[in-house]
């Protein structure tokens, strides 16, 4: 059964869309359609009425070609495609989350998708510390102290002249830190180059920022990390930054 030009141009794209991908390359004619397209001769008129029909398609010179609504709608779908390849990928590491938690889509989108190897999982820190390696001003919100990196993590940052970090863990992770690391907080807290809060966590994975560049997400769960997804776009970075700010003004800098 056929569309009519009345039918949602959705539908249409969706089910008539390899056809239109094929006329996106350059126009063809019938015949040229036919030795392209793996579908019976039926199939290929019904599928050209439909696109015609909801005008994406035109036939003009003898030959067929999308019209400029064909050519925008197209890109359109192949951009929404796109952008749903990325939350699928993403997919296995966010439903690890919380349903209270919520990375959104402008984070998601483009980002690179980092899982962690089951057998040595912490092993994928390794991201961060790169990453912060090349920065000068860092910010890092976490609800976790990853006791085998910590030291290392604050090394990495040190490495850059004129560094600056910014770091903001839960009351009860800091007290803990403090016990158990009692050398490396004090170094943190007497260090002029760094601002050390803490603060109630509104999400359960980790966040950091390095030079407004680059941005990360740490997905950790009960049994350890699970995976890092890593962004540098604009938008991923202003979301990134709200969640700084949204962390910030909560947080307390007063320790005894």
């Amino acid at each position: 059964m056929g569309y009519s030009s009345s039918d949602d141009p959705d539908s249409v794209l969706s089910e008539r869309y390899s056809f239109l991908h094929i006329l996106m390359d350059q126009p063809r004619s019938k015949s040229e359609l036919e030795e392209v397209v793996d579908v019976s001769r039926s199939t290929l008129d019904r599928a050209l009425r439909d696109l015609a029909d909801s005008e994406f398609v035109v036939y003009k010179d003898g030959v067929w070609k999308p019209t400029p609504l064909g050519r925008c709608s197209y890109r359109a779908r192949e951009a929404y495609l796109g952008r749903l390849e990325s939350l699928v990928e993403a997919g296995p590491l966010i439903n690890e989350l919380s349903t209270t938690d919520m990375i959104d889509y402008p984070f998601l989108e483009g980002a690179s998708v980092n899982r962690a190897d089951p057998s040595m999982p912490d092993a994928i820190i390794q991201l961060l510390l790169d990453s912060v390696e090349t920065g000068k001003y860092i910010t890092i919100i976490t609800p976790v102290v990853i006791t085998g990196f910590a030291e290392e993590l604050y090394e990495r940052v040190r490495s850059t002249e004129d560094y600056s970090l910014d770091l903001i863990i839960p009351p009860d992770v800091f007290e803990r830190m403090r016990a158990v690391f009692s050398s490396l907080t004090n170094k943190l807290q007497d260090d002029s180059n760094v601002s050390l809060h803490t603060a109630t966590m509104p999400f359960s994975f980790g966040l950091w920022i390095v030079d407004s560049s680059e941005a990360g997400i740490i997905i950790f769960t009960e049994q350890g990390v699970r995976g890092i997804l890593m962004n540098d776009t604009p938008d991923a970075l202003d979301w990134a930054e709200d969640q700084y700010n949204r962390v910030k003004q909560e947080a307390n800098s007063d320790f005894l």
